[in-house]
């Protein structure tokens, strides 16, 4: 298994601070099985650190499955658990919030040239078991991709979170990604990115910059 000169130039990179900010962690492991060409399922883990692999604050569990409407649409509907810890270490309670999410999406993907643009929505329905109440968010997120070598892209993607319910939808965060991806063979896919974060709740998760280190299995 051989990755790219150019995936190793990045992570060294992205292993500087960034000036003054504290650069945190973000690691994703996503095992995805693919039953026939119209369903996939899965199953994915992260794990986030206010600081460059310490602090540990937050973590989720989510199970999807999608199912392939054509090859430019792919709907889905998402169950997951989050938790987010006090900060200060690693795992420190009491949990600012204990989560269960159920959410429904559409993905769409478009092709220009050299360029594919993808476009996710997604609704969120969240229960708080912490203050035993609903909140419900809409999420919408812009992306393009490119080859840049031989099973290596590079890509870039923006998205925004909206409250909705209530008397008023608030805008709580928006996430702003780019890096690289490397198709290291047909079954194990690896991406490094830099992730900036905007949140205006005061409890959701924090932290403004993540290097995000993801792990696609596929089977």
């Amino acid at each position: 298994m051989r990755i790219k000169p150019s995936l190793i130039v990045l992570i060294l990179i992205f292993s500087i601070p960034l000036k003054a900010q504290e650069l945190g962690s973000w690691n994703v492991i996503d095992v995805r099985k693919n039953p026939d060409k119209k369903i996939n399922y899965q199953l994915e883990v992260q794990l986030r650190s206010l600081k460059f692999y310490s602090n540990f604050h937050y973590n989720e569990l989510n199970f999807t499955t999608n199912y392939r409407f054509d090859n430019n649409l792919v709907l889905s509907v998402l169950l997951g658990k989050h938790n987010t810890y006090t900060e200060g270490g690693d795992y420190v309670k009491p949990l600012i919030t204990d989560e269960f999410r159920q959410s429904i999406q559409a993905a769409t993907t478009q092709k220009f040239g050299p360029f594919v643009l993808d476009n996710r929505y997604r609704i969120e329905q969240r229960y708080f078991f912490t203050t035993e109440k609903f909140n419900y968010r809409m999420r919408y997120r812009f992306g393009l991709q490119t080859n840049i070598a031989k099973n290596v892209k590079a890509q870039f993607s923006n998205e925004f979170f909206l409250a909705i319910g209530g008397t008023n939808s608030t805008f709580e965060k928006n996430r702003f990604l780019f890096g690289i991806r490397n198709m290291i063979s047909k079954k194990y896919e690896l991406q490094i990115n830099y992730l900036n974060q905007i949140d205006n709740r005061k409890n959701d998760e924090s932290g403004s910059n993540f290097l995000q280190v993801v792990h696609i299995l596929n089977f």
